[in-house]
């Protein structure tokens, strides 16, 4: 790849050079300034939602990006860069980006009369930070402003998030297993100590829970983790020995008994075999339920 130290145009030494892309671009005027493909001039800028952190498309050389997509590119850097910054996976650019798209969207788009407006700085932090919510990343509100510090002054993220979440609550939350399989642990350990059920058979419970959730994890997509972690738990407790009930499951869990009941029936369409080990539980269990009505 070439290299440019400054705009044939404006003369601005700042230069993006992407070595995914293969794009020089000035981040000043907008000037693609070489080694691209040459396309169609009416078909080089197209409006779909980014999948790389560098939020533009080929163009022909000499040919400059709008102003808009320009903006767009330069959004995404600043998020690309502080959530480096901040230490957080660099999984969370491609939906960050996303959700950026959507509130600079936000902006000429009216609502009781009135434009919904973001600034530069609340469209980045609001990005991250829904990013962070949606992905279940261990980072509380309080941390993620703190960190922002340096960098950004934010004075209510809570009611930046409700603006936000206008906009973009339509995405799918992505599955996180090991947030479940937390919920699924503490679930437990609560109907042991409640006495609900004996540590033996609580341990079965659990385990075979987990499995069920590792084979379906569809069923984690755009659901809270407390609620899947209570279904999977019910059904395991129906496919082992029936123990649980639905309503003390479901206020110990602080999940709706209707839809814990739903999504464990699905749960159980799908379960894995129960293990060698729970066999021998099943039989005892209900060996003593036939000796007690005897």
């Amino acid at each position: 790849m070439c290299e440019v130290e400054c705009c044939s145009d404006c003369g601005s030494t700042n230069i993006l050079d992407d070595t995914e892309t293969g794009d020089i671009v000035c981040m000043n005027c907008g000037l693609v300034l070489g080694n691209v493909e040459f396309t169609i001039p009416s078909d080089r800028i197209t409006k779909n939602i980014p999948n790389h952190p560098i939020v533009y498309t080929r163009a022909a050389i000499g040919t400059k990006i709008s102003s808009n997509q320009l903006a767009e590119l330069k959004l995404a850097i600043n998020i690309h860069h502080l959530i480096s910054q901040l230490d957080l996976p660099s999984s969370m650019d491609q939906l960050a980006i996303s959700y950026m798209c959507k509130l600079r969207s936000a902006t000429q788009q009216k609502r009781n009369s009135r434009k919904i407006r973001f600034t530069r700085v609340e469209i980045i932090v609001a990005s991250i930070w829904v990013t962070v919510k949606c992905l279940n990343y261990p980072l509380s509100a309080d941390e993620y402003v703190k960190k922002l510090v340096p960098t950004f002054k934010i004075q209510n993220l809570l009611k930046l998030e409700q603006r936000a979440n206008y906009f973009i609550k339509n995405q799918n939350r992505l599955p996180n297993i090991a947030l479940v399989t937390a919920h699924i642990t503490k679930i437990v350990a609560r109907l042991e100590h409640n006495h609900l059920l004996d540590s033996v058979y609580a341990n079965k419970v659990c385990s075979y829970a987990i499995q069920i959730i590792h084979t379906n994890p569809g069923v984690i997509t755009n659901r809270r983790a407390n609620l899947v972690a209570a279904s999977a738990i019910l059904a395991a407790d129906g496919l082992l020995t029936k123990r649980l009930r639905l309503l003390p499951l479901a206020k110990i869990s602080n999940a709706g008994a209707g839809n814990v009941s739903a999504i464990a029936e699905a749960c159980k369409r799908y379960a894995p075999p129960l293990p060698r080990d729970c066999a021998a539980i099943q039989f005892s269990y209900y060996l003593q339920k036939e000796l007690d009505l005897c």
